[in-house]
């Protein structure tokens, strides 16, 4: 082969270096560009005013290969209605979807269009020919793990009739919380039934107390943290405490 050829024959593969080049990347932005589509899976809420009031809406979304299908809930006035979502589309941050009311016995289409970011989304809700709103609507986010409160617990604290001794039970069920509490005070026990609920890590529980021939309301109401409640406990009308109970750790069976 000669000088001028192999001279040639190298200049054309330079030359077709950056076709090549250009042609992978659109290929791959082909593939990758799906990977990065928002997703509206799950619930979502929002509140406006409108010219016929405050409107409170859940909805409810199912994404299936860019299609978008499922419910929106309205409150308005405490009467609710729910309405079937369809035509929905997303692509890239672009949403749409169409929610089919029914109004005084009327169908109306409800549209709306807009872009969604993270946990949000900027819609425009047109109302058939009745008018337009912007609005935002935020997703709902998944109620937070309920910390484990179930087993004994201690306190001790002074208030104003002397130092208090405490040891509480606790029972879970689902996020309602009973128990007793038993007071120790100068060496005089008293148990009462306790009643609460437990919403993620805050705890919230009464305790009835009789005195003498008085009923007294102890409410309580903290956060729990590992094997530690921080609590405020309000003694009726009498007094308010900050206490802390910390988890009764049993041994260990032999």
């Amino acid at each position: 082969m000669t000088a001028v050829a192999m001279k040639s024959m190298i200049s054309m593969k330079s030359s077709n270096q950056p076709k090549i080049f250009l042609i992978t990347t659109i290929l791959l932005a082909g593939f990758i560009s799906p990977l990065h589509a928002a997703d509206v899976s799950g619930k979502w809420k929002s509140e406006f005013t409108t010219q016929y009031g405050q409107m409170k809406y859940s909805y409810e979304f199912k994404t299936d290969a860019g299609k978008i299908t499922g419910q929106a809930i309205r409150d308005r006035d405490g009467e609710t209605a729910t309405n079937l979502v369809t035509e929905g589309t997303i692509k890239d941050d672009a949403v749409s979807f169409v929610e089919q009311a029914k109004i005084q016995d009327q169908d109306i289409r409800i549209e709306y269009s807009g872009k969604i970011t993270g946990d949000e989304m900027k819609l425009t809700r047109k109302v058939g020919d009745f008018g337009t709103t912007e609005i935002v609507v935020k997703r709902e986010k998944a109620a937070p793990a309920a910390a484990s409160i179930a087993g004994k617990w201690r306190s001790e604290f002074d208030t104003q009739i002397g130092l208090q001794k405490y040891l509480y039970e606790f029972k879970l069920d689902g996020d309602k919380i009973t128990g007793t509490a038993i007071r120790d005070l100068d060496g005089e026990k008293i148990s009462s039934n306790i009643k609460g609920k437990l919403t993620g890590s805050d705890i919230a529980f009464n305790e009835p107390l009789q005195m003498g021939d008085q009923a007294i309301d102890i409410a309580y109401s903290g956060k729990v943290t590992g094997d530690e409640m921080k609590l405020t406990r309000k003694v009726g009308e009498f007094a308010t405490e900050e206490v802390v109970a910390k988890r009764v750790v049993e041994p260990a069976a032999k």
